[in-house]
């Protein structure tokens, strides 16, 4: 029985959620001391970079019941599907604030064409948020554009649709892959309900923005999907991503980690195998750096 609240309608109406309170504050400090570890694993050891369930000190949450739980109710189903798309990111690791914005995108497949099969009936696949630091009145979480994973909002009213998740300390966002939204946000110092995308952000004068937290800036997401035909054309396309190339190559996931999985109702789809088989076949995977369009059959 989950002990938060998650309102099915308002998710498939506007495209994301906030869920308070869905971990306790230990349990955010110690989600964020294992990305830390992963980190330095990856900085000073050598560990290589891979996805979340074949890394060994994030795989764990992979497979958390709350997760699942509420996947599957979002969803509307039980056959579940984890297929490697988990990851974290630290500001001052790779990206810095004020210099690095993340720009407006969708994660889904078909992104700009709306007559592609991602757009045709409810889209399967989610991603969790969990932002390791308070944002509850503090810039650096995520914007998201409500109602765009149903539809394209365009011109200066697209802003009125611009959402901050302004998360607290134990609360996750959880948000359709198909709804438009850019990272590294900020909002309004002393409003914290009001967001700055992108353009904004480079418009305002700094000191009306609200700083980031006086942490570094984590962030930990994951992705699960029913067992579907979109699962199956996403899985498709990210193998010719170039990013999924680096983290998937050597990646490897333990027969206990597959049995966790299983016995918490998780279908584990081992992507960095089938990279790895294709490459063995001579097929051409990674090959795109940014995103790109999965041909189909147009009716």
């Amino acid at each position: 029985m989950l002990k938060f609240n998650v309102d099915n309608d308002k998710f498939w109406r506007d495209g994301y959620l906030i869920l308070k309170n869905m971990f306790s504050a230990q349990e955010f400090a110690a989600m964020r001391e294992d990305v830390f570890a992963s980190l330095k694993g990856r900085e000073e050891g050598g560990e290589p970079v891979v996805d979340a369930l074949a890394d060994r000190h994030l795989q764990h949450w992979v497979y958390d019941e709350r997760f699942i739980q509420v996947a599957k109710k979002l969803l509307g189903g039980d056959n579940l599907a984890y297929y490697g798309d988990g990851g974290y990111a630290v500001v001052g690791h790779g990206y810095t604030p004020g210099k690095d914005v993340g720009g407006w995108h969708r994660d889904n497949t078909d992104r700009s064409d709306l007559d592609a099969p991602d757009w045709k009936g409810r889209y399967s696949l989610v991603r969790f948020g969990l932002y390791l630091q308070d944002h509850s009145s503090s810039s650096g979480g995520l914007i998201v554009r409500r109602d765009s994973h149903n539809r394209v909002l365009r011109g200066w009213k697209a802003h009125l649709h611009d959402r901050y998740l302004n998360t607290g300390i134990g609360d996750a966002g959880v948000w359709s892959m198909r709804i438009q939204h850019a990272g590294l946000g900020r909002c309004i110092r002393g409003f914290p309900g009001l967001p700055l995308g992108p353009y904004l952000q480079n418009k305002l004068p700094e000191f009306m923005q609200a700083p980031f937290p006086p942490v570094e800036r984590t962030g930990f997401w994951i992705s699960y999907a029913l067992d579907d035909q979109h699962l199956e054309r996403h899985c498709e396309y990210l193998l010719n991503r170039s990013e999924r190339l680096a983290m998937w190559s050597e990646a490897r996931y333990s027969p206990e980690v597959l049995a966790n999985c299983n016995a918490a109702g998780l279908k584990v789809i081992d992507m960095p195998a089938r990279m790895r088989a294709a490459m063995a076949a001579g097929q051409m995977v990674g090959q795109h750096k940014h995103h790109y369009q999965l041909p189909y059959a147009k009716a």
